[in-house]
């Protein structure tokens, strides 16, 4: 073994596995429990989302209740039974009927009572009328004496072995006492099946408490626990993250109170499966952890047997070449020195290197433009190095020069469908003409190609401002002529030799920038620039951004060009680096908001893909146009589940506000937070017409039930049915039935006769 550990490759191995271990295990158990702390925090999450849902709806179904119980309270027919000071057979009859029908309308309605104290009689729904002393409920006539009902508010109300969910109506702030009441008990089993999804895979349990923490609605044998749970939750409040990483695994408890009831949702989930699940995934994270640790040491393995094992066969060649050269090589090693050997080669190679760049020195033509690309990057380099590569380029004789930045026009776009050689090559074409223009108009010119998008010149000349231009204008056009390629071109004013060339170069390469901002096709000089900086401006807003991606989500096109129009607006006034930074945090947010951008896979194509314009107002024309596809896409993935319920939803709304004569599509549309555009389009997809044609339909219906159970006049019936005119009502019943409204009743009259006889 102590052999075998002098050996490097063996040594190397060691210290490999080591290594590996120590990094892979800790790493896969912290992933394991970061793993297990984030389900359950997600899970948890997802437990208040839904009981806040279950709340939403409970609150919606009962202010749909508690709507329809004052109207059948405020029903002419009932008004007068529970007013009656005497009890009247045909009354009892009529009353009696009325809250059948009304029943029959609404299936979450158990039971009806009409209270008449006067009288001191009950009509009651399921037995028909009777005296106080024979009320099979004397609890509600108990209430109504001792504790009079509060403001339209629920209670649960015990009748026989089972609770109801119950109301009094009328019902005032005052607690006044009247002499007729409303009474409606609710089917608790009809509302448990709606409002409560409990699921038993998971091991979730609802319940909706009164104020008192009574069950309402709920499976009453697992009441009891709900105590327990309540100690569990008041540890739980401490963070439910925080008590996942200390290994605890609490069950779920949430509430949710209601809004327009004194009453809480409550839910309880085990998650069995889930835990179930969480340690299944857990243990393979493991398993596959140690998996990999096996391989990597294989791995491991075979490569310092492969590759550190030559070492020993290349250090014997090394050794063998230093005792060739006595002369520039060092001592030879000992033997079996492996490192040593080595270390002394390199030194050898660092020496010989050293020779090299001596010899390169003397011939500095060939080193001319590396020299030239120093001065233009440092600004300022040793003046006998500065004096030999103007002697050697078409500078000399020049003490002031300008600096001239061409910046090669959508770029990125280009490099992408060329290879590497190609762009050499073009771009010394580009520096060929622009120094055979230059110099045709008399100005001394040396180009320097820093290996990026842009050329940099150094410009000798003595003329005037505006012949420099007019050369710089002539190059321009030659060389979008001879190569297919446009530049734009920023100039500095007149420097001296010894000026700092790496400030203008800096400024020159902002100015050739201004053309992505401001869209205009000229020579920028430093006067652009002056000006460009007094109209800087502050980053917009973020909301802006916020604001944008609701509008796609929303399917909101023209809000999409106005938010366009904000983000994009300010950056005309930015510096180019604060732009470039702005829109690559515009992009990358939208990319990682929607995966729909198929331009924008990754982080490093945005750079990329800014490359491809040069305007800013390129950019937000492809960007706009890529967005409106992001909504036909989010529109599609809409699942039809998803379309039924909103669909439901609707039709829910509608029936709710049924007598509203001003009730419209916007409505609608607003109350499920969709355009209306897409709310009709919906309507009619799933259920097959349009949303007004079912709105119609309902109003329809309604006249008929109306006709047929009331005495009502037929003005009054189309009021309650929503109709905004008569003409209008009397024209659409007409159509819908081929009979005036009069003629229906008559009708329908006829047949009860005939069906009676």
């Amino acid at each position: 073994m102590r052999y075998l550990l002098t050996k490097q490759a063996i040594r190397l191995y060691v210290w490999i596995g080591i290594l590996v271990t120590v990094i892979v295990v800790p790493c896969s158990l912290y992933l394991t429990h970061r793993f297990s702390a984030y389900a359950y925090t997600q899970m948890s999450e997802f437990q208040q989302d839904r009981i806040a849902q279950t709340a939403s709806r409970t609150d919606f179904l009962l202010s749909k209740l508690k709507a329809y119980s004052l109207n059948m309270y405020e029903d002419r027919t009932i008004r007068d039974w529970l007013q009656a000071d005497r009890n009247l057979p045909l009354a009892n009859m009529e009353a009696l009927q009325i809250v059948s029908s009304y029943m029959a309308t609404e299936p979450f309605l158990k039971r009806v009572y009409l209270v008449n104290r006067s009288t001191r009689a009950v009509l009651d729904s399921a037995v028909g009328v009777v005296p106080f002393e024979q009320f099979a409920d004397p609890a509600m006539l108990n209430r109504l004496e001792t504790d009079p009902p509060a403001f339209l508010q629920f209670f649960p109300h015990r009748l026989g072995e089972a609770t109801y969910p119950a109301m009094l109506v009328p019902a005032t702030p005052a607690r006044k006492a009247e002499n007729g009441y409303l009474a409606v008990l609710l089917d608790r089993e009809a509302l448990q099946a709606f409002l409560l999804e409990n699921n038993e895979r998971l091991g979730t349990e609802i319940w909706i408490l009164d104020e008192q923490d009574r069950p309402v609605l709920g499976e009453r044998e697992a009441v009891p626990a709900i105590g327990v749970l309540e100690e569990s939750r008041a540890s739980a409040e401490r963070g439910t993250e925080a008590a996942a990483e200390r290994g605890e695994e609490r069950p779920f408890l949430n509430r949710a109170p209601l809004a327009s009831q004194a009453w809480t949702v409550v839910s309880r989930s085990d998650l069995r499966t889930f835990r179930q699940q969480a340690e299944s995934f857990r243990n393979g994270i493991l398993g596959g952890s140690g998996l990999v640790l096996l391989c990597l040491l294989a791995a491991a393995f075979w490569n310092s047997r492969r590759v550190i094992r030559p070492f020993r066969s290349l250090a014997e060649q090394v050794s063998t070449r230093l005792s060739a050269e006595p002369d520039k090589g060092p001592h030879r090693p000992l033997p079996g020195d492996e490192y040593r050997i080595l270390k002394d080669g390199i030194e050898w190679l660092a020496t010989s290197v050293d020779e090299m760049k001596g010899s390169l020195q003397a011939a500095f033509p060939l080193a001319k433009a590396e020299y030239m690309r120093q001065w233009v990057l440092q600004g300022r380099v040793n003046q006998s190095v500065r004096n030999d590569a103007v002697a050697a380029s078409g500078l000399a004789g020049r003490e002031t020069l300008f600096l001239a930045v061409l910046k090669i026009d959508r770029y990125g776009q280009w490099a992408e469908s060329v290879d590497m050689h190609a762009r050499r090559q073009r771009k010394e074409a580009i520096a060929r003409i622009a120094e055979e223009t230059l110099a045709s108009g008399g100005a001394g010119c040396e180009a320097v190609d820093l290996a990026g998008d842009h050329l940099v010149l150094l410009l000798g000349y003595d003329g005037e401002w505006q012949a420099l231009l007019q050369l710089l204008e002539r190059a321009k056009r030659r060389i979008a002529a001879r190569t297919g390629l446009g530049v734009t071109i920023a100039l500095s004013d007149r420097k001296h030799r010894e000026d700092d060339l790496r400030a203008a170069y800096d400024v020159c390469l902002e100015l050739a920038k201004l053309r992505f901002l401001g869209g205009e096709d000229r020579i920028y000089t430093e006067a652009d620039y002056e000006t460009y900086a007094n109209l800087l401006q502050p980053l917009p807003e973020p909301k802006t951004l916020e604001h944008l991606i609701v509008a796609v989500k929303a399917g909101r096109t023209e809000e999409l060009a106005e938010r366009l129009g904000e983000l994009f607006g300010p950056m005309a006034a930015m510096r180019y680096s604060e732009c470039r930074v702005r829109l690559t945090v515009i992009l990358f947010t939208i990319m990682k908001e929607f995966d729909s951008l198929s331009a924008l896979q990754k982080v490093d194509g945005i750079d990329r893909q800014l490359d491809r314009f040069s305007t800013l107002a390129e950019l937000r024309d492809w960007l706009h146009a890529e967005l409106l596809l992001v909504m036909e896409q989010l529109g599609s993935r809409k699942s039809l589940e998803r379309k039924d319920r909103l669909v439901e939803e609707m039709k829910v709304y509608l029936q709710a506000r049924l007598q509203d004569p001003l009730l419209a599509a916007e409505d609608v549309a607003d109350h499920i937070s969709l355009s209306v555009k897409y709310a009709r389009r919906l309507f009619q997809d799933i259920q097959g017409v349009t949303l007004s044609g079912y709105l119609l339909d309902l109003r329809i219906r309604k006249v008929k039930e109306l006709l047929v159970t009331t005495s009502l006049p037929v003005a009054e019936i189309g009021e309650q049915s929503g109709f905004l005119t008569r003409s209008h009502f009397f024209t659409a019943f007409k159509k819908a039935t081929g009979m005036t409204p009069s003629q229906y009743r008559e009708h329908a009259a006829g047949k009860r006769e005939e069906e009676a006889g």
